[in-house]
């Protein structure tokens, strides 16, 4: 009898230890849902994209509404999900959406691949970590460069919207030249994917400027 007691309680123990374990398991937050795919989803951005002339010595600022859609989804010959979006433009609420061009994304386990105008880049990694760093360019023939995390997990508003966890990914940082600026960075929201983006490539020239930046904020999206 004590030894039947003995080999109940043992098995209790080894069973409660296996499911803290699956527990484990299932709570970790590979934070997939920063990218969240679905065929039908779009989401609408307002963009701001400013030329600085230095023959002219002006700025110009040209403003439209991006529109991103998931027109289609399918398999690849290693039998991953690709994602096909489409991008459109249109410069009001009440003009007709113009189309701009198509990109995929792939999941693949611990990173998210991008394919557009024929080079495929790495945007994010997972699970996303504060300080990580990855080579964007490392399925493509460019030379590499390094994107990290500067931050996860943080509230942040644009216009109305108020994101509770969004995270940003640093692309480019490269602002301490006084001739040439460069700085490139996108965040992302937990279930509503890409929310932000900025990017500058600006030379100056006796006091002057030229070169180009974008700015694109979130707007509206929906399924």
């Amino acid at each position: 009898m004590k030894r039947s007691a003995s080999f109940i309680l043992i098995f209790a123990v080894l069973m409660l230890g296996a499911c803290k374990r699956n527990n484990q398991i299932q709570e970790v937050d590979f934070g997939y849902d920063y990218l969240p795919l679905y065929q039908g989803a779009w989401i609408e951005y307002d963009v701001d994209s400013i030329v600085y002339d230095d023959f002219n010595a002006s700025v110009d600022t040209f403003s439209f509404i991006q529109r991103d859609e998931c027109v289609e989804e399918y398999k690849d010959l290693e039998g991953r999900t690709v994602y096909r979006f489409e991008r459109f433009k249109r410069t009001s609420d009440t003009a007709s959406n113009n189309y701009v061009s198509t990109y995929t994304y792939v999941v693949q386990g611990v990173r998210a691949e991008l394919s557009e105008n024929n080079i495929k880049t790495v945007p994010l990694v997972f699970p996303p970590k504060v300080g990580e760093d990855w080579d964007a360019n490392a399925f493509n023939i460019e030379k590499p460069l390094f994107y990290s995390y500067d931050y996860v997990d943080q509230n942040e508003a644009f216009g109305d919207d108020v994101f509770e966890n969004t995270l940003r990914v640093i692309q480019v940082n490269d602002t301490d030249n006084f001739i040439i600026k460069q700085f490139a960075e996108e965040r992302f929201a937990r279930n509503v994917g890409l929310v932000y983006k900025k990017w500058f490539d600006i030379e100056t020239q006796f006091g002057i400027d030229s070169g180009l930046q974008w700015i694109q904020e979130y707007r509206d999206s929906g399924f």
